[in-house]
């Protein structure tokens, strides 16, 4: 009979998704969690924008560490399905904020912005 031990690829998947998804979501969140906590409190705007997101890469990376150990494959899946949910739903948010505001003053240099010197 063959053992129903989890195979690699869902915590692999999991760590790959997570790299991936923390290269943009990880510095945004980062960035409104050191903005609010320099405005003097805990429980400002920025910091309850971003702090989930940090607050989810912990999780998911005890879930993680608990599918790599599981005794079955489908709770190893449904370990990793939660993990990316998780992470995936935290960082819609501040990674959104960020890029649109990043995009605005892209487009404020770009011809016909605001800020746009034309040739002389």
């Amino acid at each position: 009979m063959e053992e129903d031990r989890p195979s690699r690829v869902p915590g692999v998947l999991l760590m790959v998704a997570l790299c991936l998804v923390g290269v943009c979501a990880l510095p945004s969140s980062l960035f409104f969690v050191l903005l609010g906590v320099h405005g003097g409190s805990l429980f400002t705007p920025p910091v309850l924008i971003g702090a989930p997101v940090l607050v989810a890469y912990v999780v998911a990376f005890v879930l993680w560490r608990r599918a790599r150990r599981t005794a079955s494959r489908r709770r190893a899946w449904v370990m990793v399905v939660v993990g990316l949910v998780l992470v995936g739903g935290a960082a819609v948010v501040p990674t959104t904020i960020l890029g649109s505001a990043l995009a605005d003053v892209w487009k404020e240099t770009q011809p016909g912005g605001r800020g746009y010197v034309g040739p002389e």
